[in-house]
């Protein structure tokens, strides 16, 4: 793709743009065209250095500002969206302007999520094998970690069996990506419990794709990992767990980047496989509060059944 930025455009308490000029400076306006800042690039620049030395935290949720001296805006956006900042895009090749959005991801502070965590992300299974009492539910129910708990349970020789999502806007977001995509994250969740996962995303594919639950009898590897680069996509560029999902990116433009040296990579959306590959390989599954969102605890169903609920959230790897 042959372009080139003109402006940033950022929303906080209001829109604004910040615009180049001549005398190489960056001049701030808000969206009625009033000036707010007039900031030489060496300043930018120097500013810049600092931050990265300080080894500012962009995951932290306070009112952080970039300048003490000027009237800068805060580096914090909400969360209705995925697109962090807004650049206006000059495409060469048809003469061109367009308004993209980018998510930002940040390798200086802690890894960021992908999907988080919610009641809305609890998969419901049922277990098959060896008969477990009331008894053996309560005992296995009070081993306080989740990993050991887990274990206990696959030492007794049950099976997990994906059941359903239990919030149905989430399993609606998910069937609407792919009719196999609930089934599918549900194995990939299986993986994650085991003594030998790694835990990533790209190795709970291959777990997965080694026992091709969904009967594929094609490229097995190929149709699992287009099915996880789907979720991740569409995660990472405006679908949310609770939220209904209708196709339509925040994040249009892509990710930005930030490395731990300050340098900044940019994966474009014109090349979706290189925003695909990134998101598969470097993400992982994460466990999230078990109490907080009531999961990891086995339960009899009124069928007599004895099921279990374990929870999705994806996270970067860094």
């Amino acid at each position: 793709m042959y372009s080139t930025i003109i402006n940033v455009i950022r929303n906080e308490c209001k829109k604004y743009e910040y615009k180049s000029n001549q005398a190489l400076s960056i001049v701030i306006v808000d969206n009625d065209g009033n000036e707010h800042a007039h900031i030489s690039m060496a300043k930018f620049m120097d500013e810049s250095e600092k931050l990265l030395n300080s080894n500012y935290d962009t995951n932290n949720h306070k009112e952080e500002e970039l300048f003490d001296t000027e009237k800068f805006i805060s580096m914090i956006t909400g969360s209705k969206n995925n697109s962090d900042i807004h650049f206006v895009i000059q495409d060469l090749q048809v003469c061109m302007n367009h308004e993209l959005g980018f998510s930002i991801k940040s390798q200086l502070g802690s890894p960021s999520t992908l999907l988080n965590a919610g009641e809305s992300t609890n998969i419901t299974y049922y277990l098959s094998g060896p008969a477990i009492s009331n008894e053996e539910i309560e005992e296995i129910n009070a081993i306080e970690n989740h990993l050991p708990r887990m274990k206990a349970i696959l030492e007794k020789g049950c099976q997990l069996h994906y059941y359903d999502v239990e919030h149905q806007t989430f399993k609606n977001n998910l069937l609407f990506l792919d009719t196999c995509m609930p089934e599918f994250i549900a194995e990939c969740l299986i993986y994650d419990i085991l003594p030998t996962s790694t835990h990533t995303v790209k190795d709970a594919v291959l777990f997965v794709s080694q026992k091709n639950p969904l009967k594929f009898p094609g490229d097995v590897a190929a149709f699992y990992k287009h099915k996880m680069k789907v979720l991740l996509t569409d995660a990472a560029l405006g679908m949310t767990p609770a939220k209904e999902w209708k196709g339509k990116y925040d994040a249009n433009g892509g990710y930005l980047v930030v490395k731990t040296n300050g340098d900044i990579v940019c994966y474009h959306f014109y090349n979706r496989n290189d925003v695909e590959d990134y998101l598969f390989n470097n993400t992982r599954f994460e466990r999230a509060s078990r109490t907080r969102y009531k999961f990891g605890s086995l339960y009899r169903g009124e069928d007599g059944r004895v099921y279990i609920k374990l929870n999705l959230q994806i996270r970067f790897n860094k």
